[in-house]
């Protein structure tokens, strides 16, 4: 029997098929640029359970004829190149002749296409690869594919599909980034029988980042030129929580690209916390020869001829709109300091030995002790004061009053100095509090509920409806904690009851943070719950916890440190952050000199 066999072009198609489609989203992001290419002014987008049952991408651009429609039902069959040449200058969105054939193999699929009224269009039906149908139809120009059940033929590929509310955010993020490539298109996204996304045509990306933006700061636009590159874009602040919301668009087309990711995500951490939720949009143009699109099978990465010169225009570009989204700076003017004496200058620059007749004034007083006594060298002496090398010190700690040494005091109303026999101890009293607060929520919510009082006026937290569709799941959690909440609209979640002493904004930054996690984690029920719980009582630690500049009292630091020493872990926060920093004495004493 022969080892090497050729395979069925219906099994080919099945193995193309898991390379072009990942998921629903993927299905979107081929049937919208193949829309685009077909020059459609206006493109409906129909989903059901996030895509896994149902995805239709209409459009009225050219459409095909009878026999384009059944040849674009073939492998490697496409209107978008002729010549060799051609791959070099890619700049059509859809041009490798998989994506029609791939996502027929693995769906009920259903082709209507018309390019001409007066002739009528064809309708042609394919299941699982096998062509099913082709008859006549009357429509008007355009086209409309229809996929059903998909995967449904592929079960080990299917189960590997995310819940509805995360494939349908990651099929309205792809919408997103095709309708701000092409602003003078309209679009609208439909789920189920509720319009998510209804945007007619723009007259520029700027009109078209804010249409989608309902929440977040005022976009600030940047660019940055080198050569035949151009780097431009939006950055919106986000609140300073979440992860950044990034969209890349090369040459107008979407992509994933982890030079791109890694340039813009050094710039947002350089900035600081504030960043957290950011949406950035960047367009990156250049000569289509530049880069290759032609190294993914969803043509989801792309490769850069000069990827160094791209880097650091992406990055230079993004950090000034990150500085124009900050503002600008008050500066007080100083005034100049009088000018020192001759005399002292002399003697604190080291140059000469001063008049003896004059007493040396201290730079600074001491705060506590007051002036520094006033020193009159000997005849002769000056050389050699504090040559001498220091001895040293031999010195031992105090008798500790807390679990972790003897109290010292609070440092700048942040931080809980400490000395123990090892040396100096220095807490950070948020991160501590937070380590507290994380033990006490997770132990409460595996007994009895917290305690919770009901607002006046509920709070509405608008968020988009996939991640609305996640409240089921988050609910119950939330609940243990003490707040209450239901779904109140489509895209808007009903708080009723916070835990006492909760603001707000904390609440609702608590709530929104949860509902994105939960569209993102899929799997084992029981884990996904127990990783909620988790991120609930970190959130809510953080958020609760005291803050830097937060006087204490000496017995509410000790308190503190007590229950501290009580804790699970009270070395790390619960996002990982360390507590306590240790300086030995020997670390002190070498800084310092004495060794």
């Amino acid at each position: 029997m022969p080892q090497i066999r050729v395979l069925t072009d219906q099994l080919i198609n099945r193995i193309a098929a898991g390379e072009v489609v990942e998921r629903p989203a993927s299905v979107v992001k081929e049937l919208v640029e193949n829309s685009l290419d077909a020059q459609a002014a206006r493109i409906r987008i129909e989903l059901a359970a996030g895509g896994r049952s149902l995805i239709r991408v209409s459009d009225d651009g050219s459409g095909m004829d009878a026999d384009d429609a059944l040849l674009a039902l073939e492998r490697h069959a496409t209107s978008k190149i002729a010549r060799p040449e051609d791959l070099g200058r890619i700049a059509t969105l859809g041009f490798r002749g998989e994506a029609i054939p791939s996502i027929a193999a693995v769906s009920r699929f259903e082709l209507a296409t018309c390019a001409d009224p007066a002739e009528g269009g064809v309708r042609v039906t394919v299941e699982g690869g096998r062509i099913l149908g082709v008859e006549g139809v009357a429509r008007p120009r355009g086209t409309a594919v229809t996929v059903r059940d998909l995967f449904f033929n592929v079960p080990a590929r299917r189960k590997f599909l995310r819940s509805p509310e995360t494939e349908l955010r990651h099929a309205q993020e792809t919408v997103a980034a095709a309708s701000l490539a092409r602003p003078d298109v309209g679009f609208e996204l439909v789920h189920a029988t509720r319009t998510l996304l209804e945007l007619p045509p723009a007259a520029d990306p700027a009109t078209r980042f804010a249409a989608l933006g309902r929440r977040g700061g005022v976009p600030h636009r940047f660019e940055e030129r080198s050569g035949q590159l151009r780097v431009w874009g939006f950055i919106a602040s986000g609140g300073g929580t979440g992860r950044p919301a990034l969209t890349f668009l090369v040459n107008g087309r979407a992509v994933r690209d982890r030079l791109l990711v890694g340039a813009v995500m050094r710039v947002l951490r350089e900035a600081g916390g504030g960043s957290g939720g950011a949406r950035v949009v960047v367009f990156v143009e250049l000569p289509p020869e530049e880069v290759d699109v032609n190294v993914h099978p969803a043509k989801a990465e792309v490769r850069f001829a000069r990827s160094g010169q791209v880097f650091a225009a992406v990055e230079r570009a993004v950090r000034s709109g990150v500085a124009a989204s900050h503002g600008h700076v008050g500066v007080t003017r100083l005034e100049p300091l009088a000018p020192m004496p001759e005399a002292e200058r002399r003697s604190y620059k080291g140059g000469g030995a001063p008049d003896p007749g004059i007493a040396e004034t201290p730079l600074f007083e001491h705060p506590v002790y007051g002036p520094a006594p006033v020193v009159q060298p000997a005849a002769g002496s000056w050389e050699s004061v504090g040559s001498a090398s220091a001895p040293r010190s031999g010195a031992r700690p105090g008798a500790p009053d807390t679990p972790f040494g003897r109290l010292i005091g609070q440092y700048r109303s942040s931080f809980l100095l400490l000395e123990d026999a090892e040396g100096l101890a220095i807490v950070d009293q948020h991160v501590a509090h937070e380590r507290v607060l994380y033990d006490r929520i997770r132990k409460s919510m595996a007994g009895a509920p917290a305690p919770s009082q009901r607002l006046l006026a509920p709070l509405l937290i608008e968020v988009e409806e996939a991640r609305a569709a996640a409240l089921g799941r988050v609910a119950p959690i939330l609940e243990r904690v003490g707040i209450e909440a239901d779904l109140f609209a489509p895209d808007t979640v009903r708080v009723s009851a916070v835990p006492p002493d909760f603001s707000p904004e904390s609440v609702r930054e608590t709530v929104e943070r949860l509902l994105e996690r939960a569209t993102d984690l899929d799997g084992v029920p029981g884990r996904v719950a127990e990783e909620l719980e988790e991120e609930l009582a970190a959130s809510l630690s953080c958020r609760a916890a005291i803050k830097a500049n937060h006087p204490l009292t000496p017995a509410g630091q000790r308190a503190l440190l007590s229950d501290l020493a009580a804790s699970d872990d009270p070395y790390r926060c619960p996002h990982g952050r360390p507590i306590i920093l240790r300086l030995s004495e020997a670390e002190i004493e070498r800084r310092l000199g004495r060794r």
